[in-house]
Parts: structure tokens; C-alpha cells; sequence
């Protein structure tokens, strides 16, 4: 075990956390509060990929609300391993019905998107994937979206805020959004 001392405003906590190293973390989450516990999760980094994340759609409204920007220890080495890993996604939890794609990050490149393609075709009537998307704001990555999209066991949301015109939203006009929550259009 290794002893972690964290400074409280009374007085000193020690948190004991168990000796990772050797120790491989899944590329998996399952489940949160809001989530539930049966919903499997597969993240990455966040933020610019300028800025080490694979959030190439991102805006400055979304990269200020983003939560996954203030997430470290173990969950920031489980996404920094999913973002090494680029386009090769590993092979789904058994068991796996639901997948929510992107807990943090995003799409990031054609064959990252083409590889979650692969997975939900491979899969098309025992599991069930959801995610939401800024990448759509990207030209060379919408095609591959759109075909993602399509799929009959997928749906992905277009991620959306107020800095977005109603030009750039026409793009996405047949999608679902998911409205950033101090947005008024929501």
C-alpha cells in the first residue's frame, strides 16, 4: 500500500491507496452515479489535441464546463492509456449491452471513428452504443460520423452551446443535440 497524506483544513487525513504499479488498468469504466452501474464507459483525454486531448471540435465554452479537465489521478492513466492506444480499440467487456462512447474526449481521426464503426457492426444486435460529439464541427472527420450514426445500434448526440451560429448548427440539423446546460436554446 502506498500512504497518500492529504492536507484538510482541520487537520492531516491519510488515505491509504493500493501499490498500482504492475498492475494493468482496464480500458473500461463501467458506470457512474449518473449512469448507472451496467453501462460500460470508454474515455480519453480531453481538451485540444494542441493540448495533449483529442477534442479537435472543441469550443471555448465546452473546454470551460469540461469536468474531465480536472479529473487526475488513476482516471486521467486510464484515458492517457485509451489515447495511446489511437484507433485500436480493445475488445468489449463481457457481458458489455450498453457503451456509452467518450465519459472525456472525443473522435479525434477517420480511423479512430472508422475502428468504433468496425465494433458497433460487429455487434449490431447485442450491445447498444450513445455518445455525444463536438467532432462533428470538424469537416474531414463528419463523413465518417455520419456513418457511425447511421448505424442501427448506435446514437450519437452533436454536443452544442451557445458560441455555435445557426450556420454552423445546419450542419447538424438532423442530429440530436445535447445542449450545454447555461445555454437558453436548451
Amino acid at each position: 500500500m502506498m500512504e497518500h497524506k492529504v492536507d484538510s483544513r482541520r487537520e492531516e487525513l491519510v488515505v491509504y491507496l493500493p501499490d498500482t504499479r504492475g498492475v494493468e488498468i482496464p480500458p473500461w469504466g463501467r458506470g457512474n452515479l449518473k449512469l448507472g452501474p451496467n453501462i460500460y464507459t470508454y474515455s480519453k483525454l480531453p481538451d485540444l489535441p494542441t493540448e495533449g486531448g483529442t477534442c479537435p471540435g472543441a469550443t471555448p465554452a465546452c473546454r470551460e464546463f469540461c469536468y474531465a479537465l480536472r479529473i487526475g489521478g488513476v482516471v486521467r492513466q486510464l484515458y492517457e492509456a485509451n489515447t495511446r492506444r489511437g484507433s485500436d480499440l480493445p475488445a468489449l467487456p463481457k457481458g458489455a449491452q450498453i457503451v456509452r462512447i467518450h465519459v472525456s474526449g472525443d473522435f479525434d481521426s477517420e480511423e479512430y471513428i472508422l475502428a468504433w464503426v468496425r465494433l458497433a457492426e460487429a455487434h449490431p444486435d447485442d450491445v447498444r452504443f450513445f455518445g455525444y460529439t463536438r467532432s462533428w464541427r470538424v469537416p474531414t472527420l463528419l463523413g465518417s460520423l455520419e456513418r457511425l450514426r447511421a448505424l442501427p445500434n448506435v446514437q450519437l448526440f452533436a454536443s452544442v452551446d451557445a458560441s455555435m451560429s445557426d450556420e454552423e448548427l445546419d450542419i447538424v440539423r438532423h442530429w440530436r443535440k445535447a445542449w450545454l446546460s447555461n445555454d437558453p436554446r436548451a
